[in-house]
């Protein structure tokens, strides 16, 4: 088995924090504009709509598969092909010149997207101290929020003056780095890895023991799609300016949370952070619901914050220690897949809450289900801890 890192800014980490940000940013720069792309081709609303989501979609059902190939073969090459396929995916969508080749493209990104984000999650801990492993998983993380602020501006501004074929290529080019560095990224597969596994079935796909980490992390996912789906509309209906504030200073909140959290994370108890994220994420609700003016929103704004840093990477660190180096793969895979879940089908449901009472009682509801998760989490700590010390009596 290959000697673990005792160093976390280790050239091999610092070159997969490269990578991962590279690709964070192609994807926050596409992702805000492909529904206005698709209208542009000929997509009336609802297929813009569905050309969006299906990319989703796609993501969700290859994590599995992904999960448990990260655990059997060389993961330097699966990230490798990943990240060249949504590196031709960017040529495509700049060929795409109908709706159904746009379609096309989009399901072969999404697919690329949920096999690159396990595999890179599953190769840059192998990479990090076991001992700091939430720090490192937190500093990896800092990528994708910096993208999240910065990435859907740059894009806007290069469509804007270039075109959206620019756009594609650019990211394109973006990419194509992430993959020089791949190459020359120094790895050999663990013994762990070249062992014989079992029979590849439906209990293998997912880390069961990971579940409920999982499920509860997806409720972190959960708020953020409904507050991207519906804050918007909820200022509009209440006559509140300046709603891009609330992701302004959440999204620069959580980056500065991301240099220190996973520090806590890991010297902290997973219970306690869990709990404070989760009372954090449903006070920010409530807030959201009770809101007529920005000072609820912008605190409600930094809440937010706390409880997504908190809670997101103590989590994803607890499903990796939980599985173990031999099954990191499969375990990122079943956290990314509660994500998947919390983030699709959350607005659809609150959607409906929405349309049949109104903005007020769907943040409420959304509150409530992340105090239910809570209970939820706090039961499952306490059988887990109940049988370990059954193990240890034994």
């Amino acid at each position: 088995m290959r000697k673990k890192e005792k160093v976390l800014f280790n050239r091999n980490y610092n070159m997969m924090m490269l990578v991962g940000l590279l690709i964070a940013f192609g994807y926050s720069m596409i992702s805000t504009l492909i529904s206005s792309y698709a209208v542009e081709i000929g997509a009336s609303l609802t297929i813009a709509g569905t050309t969006a989501g299906i990319y989703s979609i796609s993501a969700l059902l290859v994590r599995p598969f992904s999960g448990i190939a990260a655990d059997r073969v060389n993961r330097k090459y699966m990230c490798l092909l990943a990240t060249s396929v949504i590196c031709f995916v960017m040529l495509g969508y700049g060929l795409a010149a109908n709706i159904g080749a746009l379609m096309i493209i989009r399901i072969i990104h999404g697919a690329a997207f949920g096999i690159s984000g396990t595999a890179n999650m599953s190769l840059i801990s192998e990479y990090i101290p076991e001992e700091r492993m939430g720090e490192g998983l937190g500093y990896y993380g800092m990528g994708q929020v910096l993208s999240q602020v910065c990435g859907p501006s740059l894009g806007v501004a290069i469509k804007n003056r270039f075109g959206y074929h620019t756009l594609f290529y650019c990211i394109c080019f973006l990419t194509l780095i992430a993959v020089a560095v791949l190459l020359l990224l120094k790895y050999a597969p663990a013994q762990y890895s070249t062992e014989k596994k079992e029979k590849i079935s439906v209990q293998n796909l997912i880390a069961r023991d990971c579940l409920i980490y999982a499920l509860v992390a997806g409720m972190f996912s959960m708020c953020n799609g409904v507050v991207n789906s519906f804050l918007q509309l909820l200022g509009t209906s209440r006559n509140i300016s300046g709603i891009p504030l609330f992701f302004s200073v959440n999204a620069i909140i959580l980056f500065v949370l991301r240099l220190f959290m996973g520090k806590v994370v890991d010297k902290s108890g997973l219970t306690g952070v869990v709990n404070f994220s989760l009372i954090a994420g449903a006070v920010s609700m409530a807030l959201l619901g009770a809101a007529y003016g920005m000072p609820l929103i912008v605190l409600s704004a930094v809440l937010k914050a706390f409880s997504q840093g908190g809670g997101q990477i103590s989590l994803q660190t607890a499903c990796i220690k939980k599985a173990g180096p031999a099954r990191v793969g499969i375990a990122t895979s079943t956290y990314y897949i509660g994500a998947d879940i919390g983030q699709g089908i959350g607005p659809i449901v609150c959607g409906k809450i929405a349309e049949n009472t109104n903005y007020e009682i769907m943040f409420y509801v959304t509150g409530i289900i992340m105090i239910a998760s809570l209970v939820i989490f706090n039961m499952y700590q306490k059988r887990e801890g109940k049988r370990v010390i059954a193990d240890l009596a034994h």
